[in-house]
This record gives structure tokens, sequence and C-alpha cells, in this order.
């Protein structure tokens, strides 16, 4: 009798399309369900492979009797109750170099249309207008960029930067100086100093409130 896995979520076709050629798994693909419904089904699946949108709840879990193995497609674990999966013998995997180059690589793209007005010059010249000097932008080079939490994305983001000629300077007191060496980092002590110099600020650490930060003029352009 194969084993039985949910995927949902939107997981990527060609994800699914190797889970689906293994004759020992039988692969049930639906999109993201509503809580209820997906309470009343998952009693007969023996994994369940998932993205962000839903929450592995102790409802679900304790529903699950066959369950196994719980799937997150993404970085985090963080809409899953690894503690409670933990204590009914589930095991938790997640992908967490997975999304890593292509996250490094949008958030270099939302930058620099931010400084360089690409939206708005976009639909200028959309509308038929030719407003060049209204666009000019700025550049990347010579910017600070403050990374917090040097960890994958975070280290992608922080060794593209230097090819942009940018200053790094990064807050993470659960990384070894080592590391911070290898990204040529400049360690800042407090996040707050860290927030008082960089005029570009990214943000790679597990989900927790900045508050209580006095936040600077971030993207100064």
């Amino acid at each position: 009798m194969p084993y039985r896995i949910l995927v949902t979520d939107g997981i990527d076709a060609e994800g699914v399309t190797v889970l689906a050629a293994e004759p020992e798994l039988a692969v049930d693909e639906v999109p993201t369900l509503p809580s209820d419904e997906l309470l009343a089904r998952i009693g007969v699946y023996d994994a369940l492979v998932s993205r962000s949108a839903t929450r592995i709840s102790p409802e679900l879990l304790r529903a699950a009797p066959r369950l196994a193995v719980v799937g997150r497609a993404g970085v985090g674990v963080d809409n899953i109750d690894v503690d409670l999966a933990t204590k009914l013998g589930i095991a938790v995997i997640n992908a967490p170099a997975g999304n890593t180059t292509a996250v490094a690589e949008l958030f270099f793209g939302a930058v620099l249309s931010l400084l360089r007005h690409i939206p708005r010059a976009d639909q200028s010249v959309r509308e038929g207008r030719w407003e060049k000097s209204a666009f000019l932008g700025s550049e990347l080079k010579g910017r600070t960029l403050g990374v917090v939490g040097l960890g994958r994305i975070g280290g992608e983001i922080a060794v593209r930067a230097h090819a942009f000629g940018m200053t790094v300077v990064g807050y993470d007191p659960y990384v070894g100086d080592a590391r911070l060496h290898a990204l040529r980092v400049r360690r800042a002590a407090m996040l707050d100093d860290l927030l008082g110099e960089a005029t570009v600020l990214t943000v790679h650490t597990a989900p927790v409130s900045y508050t209580h930060l006095t936040l600077p003029t971030i993207l100064r352009v």
C-alpha cells in the first residue's frame, strides 16, 4: 500500500513531479484549504507538504494519526507547532536553502526599483510622457547596507552588496567573527548602532517585534 502524501499551498510543479515519480507514494495535490476542510481530510495521510499559507496547528496534528512527516517548502517553520509534532513523533522538515538566491536577488531588484524610480518611470512612459529629468534616481554605490541576521539569505545579500560598491554592516549576536570576516561585513555591537548608520536596511530573522526601536529613514534617496 503506497504512502499517501498531501501537497498544498501551490508547491512548485517540479517538486510535485519528483514525489509523484516514486511508485511507493500516492500524491494528492490541492490548493490551500480552509482549516476545517484540511482537518476533515488529514487523517488518511502519511505526510503533508505545504508552504506558509497552511497553519499546522495542534488540532491538525492530533487529527492525523498516520502523519509521520511535515515538510515545509521554505525556510521557516513558524506556521508549524514543532513542539507538539515532536511529542507525537512527527518529523518536521524544511528547505533552508531553497529560496536563498531568489530572495537575495528580489531584494536588490526592489531596492534598485526604488532608487531608480523604475515603477513610476515605467508608468510615465506607458502614459506617453518622457520625464527623464524627474527620474534620475541615485546609486547604491557608496551606501551603507545594514543586515540584521547573517544567516543564509542575509549572507547572500551581503556578498552581492559588495559588487555594488556598498559598505556592509551586520548585526547578529549568534554569528561568529569568522563568518563576518568571510562575508566582509563589519559587526555592529548593538542593533541601534546599525540602525543609526544604515541607509538601506534588510532584516532576516525569525519574526520578532522591533516596534520599540526608533528606525532611521531607510533608503535615503
